[in-house]
Parts: C-alpha cells; sequence; structure tokens
C-alpha cells in the first residue's frame, strides 16, 4: 500500500531518521476510511512488538479480546487526544486490524501517516501535510520537543582512519592497481594495507569502506550483494534465469539490468514485497496479457541481517579521476561517514522504489554456468537519509 502514498516515502523517512525516531507507515484508503479499518501490515506488526506496545501473535478473535490504547494525532501546535484499537476480527482468519478513532478528521484517502511511541502512547504524524512534517525541526512544538529527547551524541571512533586517508588524499592522484570498475575501490584498500578477501565482514575493524569515483551526473550506492534463495525461487538456479531471460550481445548471453518496485523494467521484472511470507520477489509482468509471475525470491531478514552486518559504520569515500583503462589515477577527496541504518526502513524503501536491485550476469564459457557479479542492492545517495541516521562529510583534499 506504500507505494499508492501521495507523499514520497523516502523523503518522510529521511526527515524522521535525521532525528533519529524510529516509525511505522500506513496509508489510509477511501474505503478504510469510510469502514474505520485498516490493515495492521508487517510493518506496523513488527513495530508494535518492537516497542512493546502489541503482540498480535498473543490476541485471540473478536471483539470482546479487543485492545485499546491511548494515542495522539499530531498538530504543528497541539496534540489532539485520540485512541487507537488493535484486534483481530471474528471472520475470516482474524487479520490483524488497527483503527484510530476520529482518523477520518485528521487524514485524508492515500495521505502517509508515521506512527511512532512514545513513553508508552502512540502517536500519529500525517505527514503528507507539510506544515506538521515541517514541526520535526520546531523545538518550540510538541513533536519537536519529542524529537529532542532522541537525539544521540556522534561516535568519536573514527580518527584512525580518517588520518590515514588524508594521508592518501595528500598523495595527489594515484594510479589504480586494477583497470575496471572495482580500481577504485581495490587501490584505496591496497593503499590502507587492506588485504583482499571474499567476507561479508566490514573492511577496516569494523568500518565499511565504499569508494566510488565523483561524477557530475547522479549514481546508485550499493548497499550488499545478496544471491537469491534458489530453493524458494520459482525459476529454480541462476542459469534458469539467465537462459530464460537473458539476451545475446557481443557473442555472449546476458542479463544486466535494474530492477525496482515502482514499474517493471524493459525486460518485464519488478520487485514486489510479500510481507505475509517475509519476502522480496522479482516478478515477471506481462502488462498485455495481465498476468504476473513470481521468478525469484529473498527472505528479507536474511536481507535485513546483510544490512546490519555490513554497514555498522560506513566510510563512502569519494574520488576524483582521470585517465582510463590501466592507465586512470584517482584522488580520494571526500568521504560520508554514516552509522547504522535504519534496519526498519529497509522494507519501505523496497516498496516505494528508492532501493533498487541490479542484475549483473553473463554466460561462462559455452557450458551452462553463470559469471555473477553480485545481485546488487542500490540507492541514491540524496536517499541516503532514509535509510541512515545523519552522516558526517569530511573533505579529504
Amino acid at each position: 500500500m506504500l507505494e499508492k502514498s501521495d507523499t514520497d516515502v523516502g523523503d518522510v523517512l529521511a526527515a524522521f531518521t535525521r532525528h533519529e525516531i524510529d516509525v511505522a507507515l500506513l496509508v489510509p484508503t477511501e474505503t478504510g476510511l469510510k469502514k474505520s479499518i485498516m490493515d495492521a501490515t508487517a510493518n506496523v506488526r513488527d513495530y508494535l512488538l518492537s516497542t512493546g506496545i502489541h503482540d498480535f501473535d498473543d490476541q485471540a478473535q473478536g471483539p470482546e479480546n479487543k485492545v485499546v490504547r491511548r494515542a495522539y494525532f499530531v498538530e504543528p501546535d497541539r496534540l489532539v487526544e485520540s485512541s487507537v484499537s488493535l484486534y483481530r476480527p471474528q471472520t475470516k482468519s482474524g487479520d490483524p486490524r488497527i483503527w484510530f478513532a476520529l482518523l477520518g478528521r485528521y487524514a485524508d484517502p492515500y495521505n502517509l501517516l508515521a506512527v511512532f511511541e512514545h513513553e508508552g502512547d502512540l502517536y500519529v504524524v500525517n505527514a503528507s501535510r507539510t506544515e506538521v512534517l515541517a514541526s520535526l525541526d520546531n523545538a518550540g512544538s510538541p513533536l519537536g520537543h519529542i524529537a529532542a529527547k532522541y537525539r544521540r551524541g556522534e561516535d568519536p571512533v573514527v580518527g584512525e582512519l580518517l588520518d590515514a586517508l588524508r594521508e592518501i588524499a595528500a598523495q595527489g592522484f594515484v594510479r589504480t592497481l586494477r583497470p575496471g570498475d572495482t580500481g577504485v575501490g581495490m587501490t584505496l584498500e591496497t593503499l590502507l594495507g587492506i588485504a583482499a578477501n571474499a567476507e561479508k565482514t566490514p573492511d577496516f575493524k569494523g568500518i565499511e569502506l565504499k569508494a566510488k569515483r565523483i561524477k557530475r551526473a547522479p549514481t546508485r550506492s550499493t548497499l550488499f550483494s545478496q544471491s537469491p534463495d534458489w530453493s524458494v525461487s520459482p525459476v529454480g538456479s541462476a542459469w534458469n534465469l539467465l537462459s530464460t531471460f537473458g539476451y545475446h550481445r557481443n557473442g555472449k548471453l546476458r542479463l544486466n539490468c535494474e530492477i525496482n518496485a515502482k514499474a517493471p523494467n524493459s525486460l518485464g521484472f519488478m520487485l514486489s514485497v510479500d510481507a505475509e511470507k517475509d519476502w522480496l520477489k522479482q516478478d515477471h509482468v506481462r502488462a498485455e496479457e495481465e498476468r504476473r509471475a513470481h521468478v525469484v525470491t529473498w527472505p528479507l531478514e536474511v536481507l535485513r541481517g546483510r544490512l546490519r552486518e555490513k554497514h555498522p559504520q560506513t566510510f563512502w569515500v569519494g574520488a576524483r579521476c582521470r585517465g582510463k583503462g590501466a592507465d586512470e589515477h584517482f584522488h580520494y577527496m571526500q568521504v560520508e561517514h554514516t552509522r547504522a541504518p535504519n534496519v526498519r526502513n529497509f522494507q519501505a524503501l523496497l516498496e516505494s522504489g528508492v532501493i533498487s536491485v541490479d542484475y549483473l550476469m553473463s554466460q561462462r564459457g559455452e557450458r551452462q554456468l553463470v559469471r555473477d557479479h553480485g545481485y546488487l542492492f542500490k540507492i541514491k545517495q540524496k536517499d541516503f537519509p532514509a535509510l541512515f541516521p545523519p552522516s558526517n562529510v569530511h573533505v579529504l583534499a
């Protein structure tokens, strides 16, 4: 339902992440507002469980088991008291429901609602109303007053790596140690004394290093690479994926493309989130036949784990470049230091198309073998604030 929001999900998550407030997101429909009913999505259920507000799994069906708690609608200058009902109806399988009393007076259909817990109560922020969301930055507003209590101090344990990067920057342009796209990262790691390895753990004493060329055109940054779970993927294997949907270019079978959840790409590939199974799926869409077939699967828990594992702290190092191929040179100029990402936002950013996936596959030789350069989960640098708490930018040279 987040894809139907009338407000940019990434921008809203960035606003709350900047203040280090963890939120769950809801989008009421026209029917839902009329009938006073909303599904408690997996994202909302997980948030309520993690904050100790409510556990739907332990709740029996029926109106007699409904739980009602205090809630507040946030206005720019005041809080309006309401209540939240948490229940599982007697009908069907008792799908979890949530409703805020008098929500129809506070929100319109497809407004984006950010819900968070504070001191045992739930607060609802209509993020589609710019004056409400803007009050986050006003310390004198009710929302700004709450936000001030969430801020944490900066982690100072980054000096050693910064000093080493400044020494490298002082060398000016250095010649690449490996031609091609990966040269900028491999060269930096070698200069820092980091041995090449295939491990998925951070590079430098718990800090992940991501080096990239500074370009005028905006580029996407790789968060991590993660292969699908072929055992629960209908396509069955990387070779089946490549041989079924790949194309021939320069005498080789290839499958190189970007995929997101907003719209099918030129190959008909599109991402979708199956909240009940906790899966991210890559589907194949045939618009003319109104068909959508499930092709590839990633368990979301695995992806969330990779994000936690890969980015406890990350240095995103930017380098200016000159020359080409084996004669390319890099001058490492700046670094953006991000801290542990808000993993809860990850699913919402997938659903809204902010995070996308790149396939980089080709046939190896004449046999049914795949040269796999990774299934890359990527995000634009401008969208970092939606995933990471406030970052620090350091100019190296």
